[in-house]
């Protein structure tokens, strides 16, 4: 096994661990009653916009955006999986603290160099606002703007994706 591929089986298995010990522990902050239209989707980041530049986002690093409507948040930056809580807000939602796989980088797409940090910046209390339009969803948090589309619908229970380019997807609903 090459040390890519244990790092990626590793990762797979930490954001399980996580996401059950999350699951099992009940979430610290839950989606309102009345589940805001982002809700219970993947969202495909499609363009990260930092310090006045926009920067297209490939398919195929898969940075993403789930909410399921019991107020689970996942996000994956192309690298690493982010895994936590988030409670809606009458314009976004706030997150509570994030487990993140500890997965390092040492290349330069530079794609994946912004997706990092604006992924980053939901950890710890953060506040995002957001506008959603059709398919079409825009996050605002810390000086980052996400723009994403509506890739699927969540899947019920606990799923793992494999890409073979980068970590693995955990969609987790209640």
């Amino acid at each position: 096994m090459t040390n890519q591929a244990l790092r990626q089986a590793l990762a797979r298995a930490w954001i399980v661990l996580a996401a059950l010990a999350l699951a099992a522990c009940g979430s610290v902050a839950t989606a309102s009653s009345a589940s805001p239209g982002f809700t219970g989707y993947d969202w495909q980041v499609v363009a990260i916009g930092h310090a006045g530049k926009v920067t297209p986002i490939p398919a195929r690093l898969e940075v993403a955006l789930q909410f399921s409507p019991g107020g689970q948040f996942v996000a994956f930056d192309g690298i690493s999986g982010h895994t936590g809580t988030y409670r809606a807000t009458s314009d976004g939602f706030t997150t509570g603290v994030l487990a993140v796989t500890g997965n390092g980088y040492a290349g330069h797409d530079p794609a994946i160099l912004l997706a990092r940090p604006a992924i980053d910046s939901f950890d710890g209390a953060a506040r995002a606002t957001v506008r959603l339009t059709g398919d079409r969803l825009v996050v605002y948090v810390d000086s980052y703007t996400l723009t994403c589309r509506r890739s699927s619908p969540m899947r019920r229970g606990l799923a793992v994706k494999n890409s073979g380019y980068r970590t693995s997807n955990v969609a987790m609903t209640g």
